[in-house]
């Protein structure tokens, strides 16, 4: 990763106008550095350092500039103002903003409002295929000699009956951003925004409600207000049951992502224990009654 004391340097070749600033980390983020650049006019600003490795996850930085453009231009995200392209620098307009409520109702129906809206956009460049890409997170831990939970091969099984009962019903292609955490999102004084492109690409608009209903921890209840909000009417139970099903899958991409962290990071984290929580809930959820009831009601 590029150190502040470089970035200080870049940002100053490329910015002169800006004069003296300061750099400060913003905390939070597992795969880049993010820091607050305060000028002496008063602007701000944040520079988006890539960690290393990021590559092995599939992230592309040309292509999380160009989706982030893209976002700003249908106004649900910060404008971003330059790219560094030979250091992947990211340099976004400073938003205030505070933290997003999951379970408030009103704010669940704004963050449906902003998937449509972001579902709705041209296309982008870069793909996110989440069966490819939990495979491949898979593929990726083994290059690094990681050992998988004994209980992968009956995860698998799983996802398969999924997968297949996904691939009965017609699916669009769509920008998708398709790392829907709380901290991603951000309250303005007059819009909610969403923060943090790098898994975006071109994919299955499921796959962001399923996301984000896993990552909001969503009952049924919130789970129906989602898509109500999203769809503009009551969703079928097909609909229904493809969102569940997405949810579900969720976890197991961010099991397998954690252990190619397990492989790779250097942080002070324990990856395996975030992985097995989140393979643990996948198989819960699997092997509950209510996943042969969404296989069923998928294409009907």
């Amino acid at each position: 990763m590029i150190s502040t004391e470089q970035a200080e340097e870049l940002l100053s070749a490329e910015f002169p106008g800006w004069g003296t600033f300061t750099l400060n980390p913003i905390p939070g983020g597992l795969t880049n550095l993010n820091l607050l650049i305060e000028t002496g006019s008063g602007e701000k600003f944040v520079a988006r350092l890539p960690g290393k490795d990021t590559d092995l996850f599939g992230i592309n930085r040309q292509t999380e500039h160009a989706i982030s453009r893209v976002a700003w231009e249908i106004g649900i995200a910060p404008e971003p103002v330059a790219f560094l392209a030979e250091h992947e620098i990211l340099v976004t307009r400073f938003v205030e903003g505070g933290p997003i409520e999951t379970t408030d109702p009103v704010t669940i129906r704004s963050v449906a409002r902003l998937l449509h809206r972001l579902h709705s956009a041209p296309e982008v460049p870069g793909t996110f295929d989440l069966p490819s890409v939990i495979d491949d997170y898979i593929s990726t831990a083994k290059r690094f000699n990681v050992t998988h939970p004994g209980q992968l091969g009956e995860a698998l099984k799983f996802s398969g009956e999924i997968v297949n009962a996904i691939e009965r019903c017609s699916r669009v292609s769509a920008p998708c951003h398709n790392d829907l955490i709380a901290a991603n999102f951000l309250q303005g004084k007059d819009r909610l925004y969403l923060l943090d492109w790098e898994y975006a690409g071109m994919g299955d608009p499921y796959v962001d409600l399923g996301n984000c209903a896993v990552n909001f921890c969503m009952d049924e209840a919130g789970c129906r207000a989602l898509m109500e909000s999203y769809l503009g009417r009551e969703p079928s139970p097909s609909e229904m049951a493809q969102l569940h099903l997405l949810r579900v899958l969720s976890d197991l991409r961010e099991a397998m992502w954690s252990y190619v962290q397990v492989g790779i990071s250097t942080l002070d984290v324990d990856f395996h224990a975030y992985g097995m929580k989140h393979l643990e809930r996948f198989l819960d959820n699997a092997k509950s009654d209510s996943l042969n009831t969404w296989l069923g009601a998928v294409g009907a």
